[in-house]
């Protein structure tokens, strides 16, 4: 599959779809929204972006091995490799400090700040009447 190709199939589609139903009687404003149309004003061009490769880290697990993290943050993120900017977030976060993850899609801040606060419900749980046991398995 070419994505370019993909692409200008969709935009041909879409603009023979826009322009199926456009009548315009005036005709400067026809000419005006045929030159807008021609010149792509509802359909830029896609916008390509590379990640950059970030730095391999430690495992989830590797951190609960070494009680960075409670041992049940495994179980919920089982699996998981870490790059090196999330370790350093989730250590500090571990410690009770604060962090801003700045960096691009999908470069796991979600899962940075995710692994943190799992990680202080399992060590702190809710003492609050009515609130269940916390208990995260597979």
């Amino acid at each position: 599959m070419n994505i370019f190709s993909v692409h200008a199939d969709v935009v041909k589609d879409y603009k023979s779809y826009i322009t199926g139903f456009i009548s315009i009687q005036d005709e400067s404003i026809r000419e005006t929204v045929e030159k807008e149309l021609e010149a792509g004003k509802l359909w830029p061009d896609p916008l390509l972006q590379f990640n950059p490769a970030f730095r391999a880290g430690e495992s989830v697990e590797t951190l609960c091995n070494a009680a960075i993290l409670h041992p049940a943050v495994a179980n919920i993120f089982h699996g998981f490799s870490l790059y090196e900017h999330q370790v350093a977030a989730i250590r500090k976060g571990s410690q009770g400090e604060g962090f801003i993850v700045t960096s691009g899609t999908g470069s796991g801040k979600s899962l940075t700040y995710l692994a943190t606060i799992f990680n202080d419900l399992l060590l702190h749980p809710p003492r609050s009447q009515g609130c269940g046991q916390l208990s995260f398995t597979r």
